[in-house]
Formats: C-alpha cells, sequence, structure tokens
C-alpha cells in the first residue's frame, strides 16, 4: 500500500465519523464484486464488527494492484469494464479511497478473501501505517508517498469459499448503535436492497429492506417521479393525497423518486434507545445516485425557510450526476457533490420548481383537512354553514392556516381554534361597524342584526376573560389557604384588584387617578410615619365601583396588625382622595377596604374595638375583610357567572365545543 501521512488523515481517519457511512463503503464494494449476500455482524461485548459477502473476491492481482492501491480508478481501469461481469450491475466505486474509511472507526482491520481458487489473507494496523509512512521527509508538496506493507495472516475461515471476508477491531468508539437504528440507516443510504436487485443485506442476521427506512408509513401527502409504486410503501390510512410530477428536467435529465409530506413535524425527529441524545432527523430530501446516498440533505442548498419545509420527507434519484463519461462529481467523503457542476445545477432548478409546486399543494391540501377536522365539530359546522358564502372561504383558509402550525399537544391546539374562531368574529365585528355606518337610518333590521352580533362577540369576550380569572383566583385561594402566598404575587395583586372583587376592574382614568393619588398620599406622609412600621405597607390602590371611589388597603397576608394600626392609614389615604378629586366631585361616595390575612386581634372585642369601628365606618365608609374571603366570594361570582346564559351566545357555544370535543385527538 503507498500512500502519505497527510492522505492517510484527510481521507482514511478523518473523512468519517460515523459507522454506517463506514459500512456503507464496504457495502458498495460488496455491490461491485457481484455479491448477492451481505452480511455484518456488530459486537460490542468483543468490541468488532464484521462484514462477509459472497462476491467474486480478490486473487492476488486484485489484492496489490488494486484494492491495497489507494486512489485506484475503477472506471478508468481499461481492462475491467464499468458493469459488473455476473449481474450486470453499474459499479458505484470511482475514486478508490473507500477502503480508507474502515481505518476511521479501527485500529485493527483483519481482510479474508478468495475468489475460489486464491486464498489470501493480511492485517491493516493504524498505528504500524503511520509509523511506516510517517518517519520519512515530506516531499516539496509537504506530503511524503511511503509504502505500507499488511502483515500477512496465516490461518483463513473454512467457511469462506468465495467472497470477502472483513473483521474491524479496537474500535475506536464503542459502538452503541442498536442493531435496529442500524438497518434503518443502512436501508436509507441504498436503494437496491432486497430480491429486485439479487442483493440482501443483513444486520445480526435480520435483513434490512425498504421497509426498515420507517418513514413511508408516516408519509401524507406524496409527490412521485417516474415510479408510483413508492405509494405502495405508504401507510393507506395515513396516505390522503398522491400526485405523480413529470420526471424531466430543462435539460433532458431523468429524475425518479419521491417527496412527502407528514402531519406533523415531530414524525421527522427518531429517537432510538439508548441514543437519546442522537436523534435522527428525518426532514430531509436525499440524493440518491446508482443505488446509493449522495448526499444526505438537498434542502440545505435552498433558502427556504417557508412552514411547509418542516414537514418534508423524500428520496431523489439522479443517475445522470455519473455517468462514466463525465468527471466525478462527487466529493472526497461521498456525502456530497460539486456544487458548481452544471448536472447538479440542473437539478437544483428542477427541485427549486417542484418545491415550490409542492408548498402551493401543501396549502390547499392542509386547508382542506384543516376544515374537514374543525367541522369534525357539530358547533364549528353550524355556525361554518351560518357563515356568507365570502366569510365561509375565509374560515376554510382559517383553519388550514391552524392546521399547518407546528402544535402537536391537544390542549394548545385548542386553545389555538378557540383564539382564532375570537379573532374571526372579532374581524366580523370590525366588518359590521363598517356596514352599520353605510346602513341607511330606517333599516331597523340591519341594525337589530348588528347589534346582536356585537352582542355575542362581546359576551364571548367577557366569558374566554371570565373563564381565564376564575382559574386564576383559584389557585390564589388554595395559596391563602395553605400559607404560600408570596410577597411578589401580592404586589402583582395590587395592579389587579379585580383579582379580589370582579367589581373593582380599573379603567384608564383610573389608573391616571392613581398616580396623582400615590403622589398626594406620599406628600401626607410626615417623617414619623415614613418610619414607622405600618407605613412600610404599599399605598391603597384606587378603583371605581358602582359609582362609588374605592380605597382598596392590601396589607401583607402574615402582617398582623390591629384596628388601631389601620386607622392613620385610612385617614391618609381618605384625605389624598379629597386632594385628588375635583370639587364637583366631592360629593361621590367614597368607601375604603382593608383587606388582610386574618382579622385584627381587637377587631371582635365588644369594648376596645367598638369605637374605633365606628370611626372607621361613619367617617370613611370603611370595612375589614380578609383575603380568602374575598377570594371567595370572587370564585362564587365568576362560577354563578360561567354557569349562567348570560355569556352564552352562539360563539361561546362554538368555543365550548372546541374545549370539550374530541376532534383535534
Amino acid at each position: 500500500m503507498s500512500l502519505s501521512l497527510n492522505v492517510l488523515n484527510h481521507l482514511g481517519l478523518n473523512l468519517y465519523s460515523n459507522v454506517p457511512a463506514v459500512l456503507s463503503e464496504a457495502v458498495a464494494n460488496a455491490w461491485d464484486a457481484d455479491a448477492e449476500n451481505v452480511g455484518v455482524q456488530i459486537d460490542p461485548e468483543e468490541d468488532k464488527i464484521e462484514i462477509v459477502d459472497d462476491g467474486h473476491g480478490m486473487d492476488y492481482r486484485d489484492v496489490n494492484y488494486r484494492y491495497l492501491r489507494v486512489g485506484y480508478r475503477r472506471r478508468e481501469d481499461q481492462s475491467r469494464p464499468n458493469r459488473t461481469p455476473k449481474h450486470d450491475r453499474p459499479v458505484m466505486g470511482r475514486k478508490g479511497i473507500g477502503k480508507l474509511s474502515l481505518l476511521s472507526i479501527a485500529e485493527t482491520v483483519d481482510v479474508y478473501t478468495t475468489d475460489g481458487d486464491e486464498r489470501h489473507a493480511f492485517r491493516l494496523n493504524v498505528n504500524d501505517i503511520k509509523e511506516a509512512i510517517g518517519e520519512e521527509a515530506p516531499d516539496e508538496d509537504g506530503s511524503s508517498t511511503q509504502s505500507y506493507t499488511p502483515e500477512p495472516l496465516t490461518h483463513f475461515p473454512d467457511d469462506l469459499e468465495s467472497g470477502t471476508r472483513i473483521i474491524l477491531r479496537d474500535l475506536k468508539k464503542r459502538v452503541h448503535t442498536t442493531e435496529t437504528a442500524l438497518r434503518k440507516r443502512i436501508a436509507r443510504r441504498f436503494s437496491i436492497l432486497g430480491a429486485e436487485y439479487n442483493f440482501t443485506v443483513s444486520i445480526n442476521g435480520t435483513t434490512v429492506d425498504v421497509t426498515d427506512r420507517d418513514y413511508f408509513h408516516k408519509v401524507q401527502f406524496l409527490w412521485t417521479y417516474g415510479d408510483d409504486s413508492y405509494a405502495d410503501n405508504c401507510r393507506e390510512k395515513r396516505l390522503e393525497n398522491h400526485e405523480p410530477r413529470p420526471t424531466t428536467t430543462a435539460e433532458g435529465y431523468e429524475i425518479e423518486g419521491w417527496i412527502g409530506t407528514v402531519e406533523k413535524p415531530s414524525d421527522l425527529v427518531e429517537k432510538h434507545p439508548g441514543e437519546e441524545s442522537e436523534a435522527d432527523d428525518l426532514n430531509k430530501i436525499s440524493l440518491m445516485v446508482r443505488g446509493r446516498m449522495a448526499k444526505p440533505d438537498l434542502l440545505e442548498d435552498f433558502n427556504d425557510s417557508r412552514m411547509y419545509t418542516k414537514y418534508l420527507v423524500g428520496e431523489i434519484h439522479a443517475d445522470f450526476l455519473d455517468y462514466d463519461e463525465y468527471e466525478d462529481i462527487a466529493t472526497s467523503n461521498r456525502e456530497d457533490v460539486v456544487k458548481e457542476d452544471p448536472r447538479y445545477q440542473a437539478l437544483l432548478d428542477f427541485l427549486g420548481d417542484e418545491l415550490n409546486r409542492i408548498a402551493s399543494r401543501w396549502d390547499d391540501l392542509r386547508n382542506e383537512k384543516g376544515s374537514e377536522a374543525a367541522r369534525e365539530i357539530d358547533a364549528i359546522d353550524m355556525w361554518y354553514e351560518s357563515l356568507s358564502p365570502e366569510n365561509r372561504e375565509q374560515a376554510r383558509k382559517l383553519f388550514g392556516r391552524l392546521n399547518r402550525m407546528a402544535i402537536e399537544d391537544e390542549n394548545d391546539r385548542r386553545e389555538l381554534f378557540k383564539h382564532g374562531v375570537l379573532a374571526f368574529e372579532n374581524l366580523k365585528y370590525e366588518e359590521n361597524l363598517k356596514r352599520l355606518e353605510e346602513t341607511e337610518i330606517g333599516d331597523s333590521r340591519e341594525l337589530a342584526h348588528a347589534i346582536t352580533d356585537f352582542d355575542d362577540v362581546g359576551r364571548t369576550r367577557y366569558n374566554q376573560i371570565a373563564t381565564q380569572r376564575a382559574k386564576l383566583v383559584d389557585q390564589l385561594r388554595r395559596q391563602v389557604t395553605e400559607g404560600t402566598l408570596s410577597k411578589r404575587v401580592w404586589s402583582r395583586i395590587r395592579e389587579r384588584p379585580w383579582l379580589l372583587s370582579p367589581a373593582w376592574e380599573r379603567s384608564a382614568t383610573d389608573e391616571r387617578l392613581q398616580q396623582e393619588f400615590d403622589r398626594r398620599f406620599d406628600e401626607n406622609t410626615d417623617e414619623r410615619q415614613r418610619d414607622s412600621k405600618e407605613v412600610q405597607r404599599s399605598p391603597p390602590t384606587y378603583v371605581r365601583s358602582a359609582g362609588r371611589h374605592v380605597l382598596v388597603h392590601l396589607l401583607p397576608p402574615d402582617c398582623e396588625v390591629t384596628t388601631q394600626d389601620v386607622v392613620p392609614h385610612v385617614e391618609r389615604g381618605h384625605k389624598a382622595l379629597e386632594e385628588v378629586l375635583d370639587d364637583d366631585r366631592t360629593e361621590d361616595r367614597t368607601e375604603s377596604v382593608i383587606v388582610v390575612g386574618s382579622p385584627p386581634a381587637d377587631y371582635a372585642d365588644p369594648e376596645e374595638g367598638r369605637e374605633l369601628r365606628r370611626i372607621l365606618h361613619e367617617q370613611y365608609d370603611t370595612r375589614i375583610e380578609t383575603y380568602e374571603s374575598l377570594l371567595t366570594e370572587a370564585a362564587d361570582a365568576y362560577e354563578s357567572y360561567l354557569n349562567g346564559d348570560s355569556g352564552r351566545g352562539q360563539v361561546s357555544r362554538l368555543i365550548e365545543a372546541i374545549e370539550t370535543d374530541g376532534a383535534f385527538q
């Protein structure tokens, strides 16, 4: 064997990084040797891999002048045809460097080969090769081409009558790939497996076939090129659309293969037991040449970020990229091609047009699928039928867009459809406003119809708000009961007093008054009060409720106070509020609510707290409430509203149906 250390490093030791890629080189060599059976045995315990084929094997000349000659170009050898003698196969090998790939995963490679007459056995050892070729001075180009003589092996397996057996020992990294995973990866690298091609590959005794690719059954929409039988491999219940497509490029090159889309992007993520950190990404369109993978993913040469690309999988066969009479288009590692080659550019042009076509059809097909799935819910179907033809088409597109979004959790999908329907109704709401502006003054029917629509959308909006608030109130009530309400959550309640009482909804005017109130409250606080314990509590929150000005004093739930403690706080709040309100509003009623974790210790005392309670009630219309009592009242109010009919218009019933129906399971 003659080679340089530079060649060994770049075309052998560092060229391949995974077992399937290396085994693919051995399988390709077996194909070129007219083998009908290739067996791969992986033994992690013994730290070895064995590959055996029943091909024509090698004689002395084949071993020394072809196999051990790095860079031997099979297709330029005038003494050998470019098709195999027995099965007339187009050979895969071209560069003569595939055998070096074995050295990338094993320190020792034993080779046994026989053509039925001669027997030859030898060993390649990485360290011995480095020692033999690495000590010489480099040539002028920086490399040094030296000879290495493999170690002869004196024993020969009795069961090898014709063909080649290669044993990889002292593996450089532990082989953790499962048999199932390896079968899938080999199946995806070759399209010439099975009886049709008289070529069988097995892994630990189990035959690899086309079904091991394990993605046909996931295909929902399929486009085929030249061979419609790919549809036969797809699961009948999953495959919903199949379209044959043209197979000839503008330059006259012939294309075969298929492109499919799956239902969910997660269908293209494949994890194997013991390899959770190395999941296979099937979101690719592989390039196959002469029955072998030439490039794992053609999509990486397209700058296409449209949604549909996340659902793509496929194989494109383009044998015209490897015609014998043209230059080799494959890169050294046979995992890519020369991108500037006009043949490859012709393929990309063809594929680009097809992908645009598929993107458009995918939109239409998913729209139809989304509309069908949504209309399986009776309420949605009734709502859909009630729409005008124009709105019906827009609704169909809406459901299609929602169906295209990469959301797989059922609850998330329900939420998406709920908000989609609400968004659609809101758009109708805006359209009704515009239509109302154009309505004749005397058209009472149109006016009544618009008011009904507005009322339905408005009630539905609040129905959704009430549902979410009820859930939040329930969580807060549990935390108060368990004593786990944090100060951070407590501070958020001050900004959202409606959590404690639905009547305490705030408006933009309330927000402006709150800012002015905070300033006045601070001005009315003297130095003694600033240093006191009670003034550390937040200023009260201002809201308007039923025509009243209400100050909500939120004290920390774990704060223990007496009625005497809260009087100065209430007085300052009342004074600041009077200063904020305009003169013509001072007659409006005001009240204060003190919210505590537990009632003040003196509050129930008949003597001590009587006068203080009187002052609070008569002068400031003040009452004391606990967080638990307010949250319980709020929960009851929301429950009463949601259980009643007041918020259940047509859209509300539709939303409820989406929440409870199983159409999206």
